[in-house]
Parts: structure tokens; sequence; C-alpha cells
């Protein structure tokens, strides 16, 4: 090999290492987003999601007035539970994870911003996801910071960093928001993840 290009390829390498060092992976982790969708131009409040990662594991709970639906799986398994809350109705079903059939990522591309944007403290940087079935992601994420789950939605499997905010328009116009309104770094407990049976009826 000639000489006067190993040095270049080494400031490269080094260069690569150094920037993934700078992204801090969080083993444990839970997020709290505000939902709204947008109705006659304004952002109307819909609900909560709540996010717990910890190590391979994730739980996510979609609250809303009428259901609350909670998602457990890890990412070591091919099966996933989906807890379904409807009125004083329990409900538990058992499915593979990641779903089949699942539409292509069409693009995945940076988008400039005209200033600064911050979440919970953290820079943000904008992305734009466009999927097969005409459904589009506008996120905002960090790269400061990468769960050790970032597919809290499957969307997110590309994206390098934590997403603290997402809107998902689908293809007729529909319009749903979610924002990080709290992060919280502290260990979290696997009773977190862990299911009773007995007070579900199983589908």
């Amino acid at each position: 090999m000639n000489f006067k290009y190993l040095l270049p390829l080494v400031c490269i390498f080094f260069f690569q290492v150094n920037v993934k060092a700078q992204a801090k992976v969080l083993g444990e982790c839970s997020l709290q987003f505000e939902v709204s969708q947008q109705k006659n131009n304004e952002w109307v409040p819909f609900g909560q999601k709540k996010v717990w990662v910890k190590g391979s594991q994730c739980k996510t709970s979609l609250i809303t007035p009428l259901l609350t639906q909670t998602l457990i799986f890890n990412t070591q398994e091919s099966l996933a539970i989906v807890l379904k809350l409807m009125g004083d109705g329990k409900f538990l079903q058992e499915i593979p994870y990641p779903p089949t059939g699942l539409p292509t990522l069409v693009s995945m591309k940076e988008m400039p911003t005209d200033s600064a944007l911050f979440i919970l403290g953290y820079p943000c940087k904008k992305m734009q996801l466009t999927w097969s079935d005409g459904v589009l992601y506008e996120i905002l994420y960090t790269s400061e910071v990468i769960p050790s789950v970032n597919t809290f939605e499957l969307a997110f499997k590309e994206v390098p960093g934590l997403v603290l905010s997402y809107t998902i328009i689908n293809k007729d116009g529909l319009f749903i928001k979610y924002t990080a309104s709290q992060i919280d770094l502290s260990p979290i407990t696997l009773n977190q993840f862990m299911i009773n049976k007995l007070e579900y009826q199983i589908l």
C-alpha cells in the first residue's frame, strides 16, 4: 500500500469512531408524548403516548378517552403482546412482530430548517420519511442520544437518533402529531413489562 494514502484513511476512521462515540446510547429511558390531531387548521389534543425502553424490551401505551392500547415487545423475540382497554373490557392478543406485509420505505431525507430546533433541551434535526402506502412522516430527532430500542414506531428503524416529535400524514390528509413532553433516564423495573394474563380476555 502507498503510505501517502494511509494517513487520510486513518483520519477518516477515527473521525467516524468519534462521531459514533458522541451519541450516548440509552439502555433505559421513558418518554411521554402529547398527541394532537389537526382539525380546521388547529391542533386539537387527542391523548398521550408513553414509551418505556429497557435493554431489548420496549413498551408503548397510547391513551385516549375511548381506548388505551399497549404494545409490549422484545427485539430478540418474534412475538409481541397487544393489550386493549375499552371501558370495562380488557383484551390481550399475541401478534408476530414485526408484522408481515408492512409498507416499504420509499425515501428518507434530511430537511433544512430556518433556525435551531430544540425539544426538552436536545438539539434536533428534521427528517422526512415517505412510504409506499402514501403515508408521510415528518420527524424531529436528536443525534445526541440513541435508545437501545428506537423502533417504538417501526418507521424509526433507520433514524440515527431519538425521535422527539413526529407528524404522521396519511394519503387522505389526516395529520396526527406526537410531541415529547417528558424524558426520564431513571432505571425501569422489570415488572413494567410483566402481564397477568388472567386479567384479560385472550383474542
